[in-house]
């Protein structure tokens, strides 16, 4: 395994220093007043991703409503996936974490007799080391990147065997349009892509509102602290809606933050974990242009989609 601080990417790139400037330039003006603040690459900000990951423990009411249903579900349809996917294949985890579920796919690759290449994506250090010699101990090739997932069309070589591109439910913390494009990116024309939604439908919404108003505010207000923000006196009405998002309203502002054109009384968004209804999945999907895809449903509160050879429809044209 190629040791990971000997990548092109460096400590110093990810400091809590380039986390404040990230955070200054995601600030995205939606409408008059509304501010989009949920790029999420900024739940891993340095000593605060430990914080987001004991959410998902055992014993936690996340882990209870998400976490044990998505590794029931994970269980009953990843000998399907694998199946569907070449014998020799680049499997690119997006943000490995620290619940191991690429196990799952690990399980079906030697039970099947497949091979691949296993490649985490993360910007921590700790997280890619963790998963790497998970890897190492079962046999399976480790090549880690660390990079943010928006860098790696650019950050990646070309690969002389298809991609497997696994995201999960971490789809569920971005714009569906955007982060299918940059999943396709990714993927290439001979690549595969596995997204998973919880359905809205089939989940107790209040609940799962009053779970993340509660488990994310550590989170939020790591975030807010990024931008010079005192959660307990710079910002009221802390809240997470129907959607499952988390909303401020600003009642002061830095003289950064005015120069980025945010005034007292603007709401931001800080953090999305969206379910979407599974006609809104399909829609999605239809809008974003793939050409082929399978819905993995199977009954459960969590839907999994994969996506075959991910081209848009832009591409479909020329």
């Amino acid at each position: 395994m190629e040791k990971i601080n000997e990548q092109t990417e460096n400590k110093e790139k990810y400091s809590l220093d380039w986390f404040r400037e990230r955070a200054f330039s995601s600030l995205k003006k939606v409408s008059e007043g509304v501010f989009d603040y949920s790029d999420s690459l900024l739940l891993y900000i340095p000593r605060s991703d430990e914080e987001y990951e004991k959410i998902q423990h055992e014993g936690n009411p996340y882990h209870e409503m998400i976490t044990a249903p998505e590794r029931k579900y994970l269980l009953q349809i990843m000998k399907d996936v694998v199946a569907r996917l070449p014998e020799n294949f680049e499997y690119l985890d997006l943000g490995p974490g620290s619940e191991h579920k690429e196990q799952y796919v690990f399980d079906q690759i030697l039970e099947q007799g497949k091979k691949c290449v296993y490649r985490p994506v993360d910007i921590s250090e700790k997280f890619l080391n963790k998963a790497a010699e998970r890897a190492e101990k079962q046999g399976i090739p480790v090549e880690p990147v660390r990079a943010s997932f928006e860098e790696l069309p650019n950050v990646l070589q070309k690969s002389n065997i298809p991609r497997f591109v696994s995201l999960g439910l971490t789809y569920s913390n971005y714009d569906p349009q955007e982060i299918l494009k940059l999943l396709a990116d990714i993927a290439g024309s001979n690549g595969y892509v596995f997204i998973e939604a919880q359905i809205r439908e089939r989940i107790d919404i209040k609940r799962l509102v009053e779970i993340y108003a509660k488990d994310s505010l550590s989170v939020t207000t790591a975030k807010l602290k990024l931008l010079g923000l005192d959660a307990e006196v710079d910002v009221e009405d802390l809240h997470a809606n129907e959607d499952i998002q988390m909303w401020c309203t600003l009642k002061k502002v830095t003289p950064r933050l005015t120069e980025v054109g945010l005034k007292a009384g603007d709401k931001i968004l800080l953090f999305q974990s969206l379910r979407p209804s599974i006609d809104k999945l399909k829609r999605d999907l239809d809008e974003a242009g793939f050409s082929d895809y399978t819905m993995l449903d199977v009954g459960e509160s969590f839907v999994g989609v994969l996506l075959e050879r991910p081209l848009q429809k832009e591409d479909e044209e020329k």
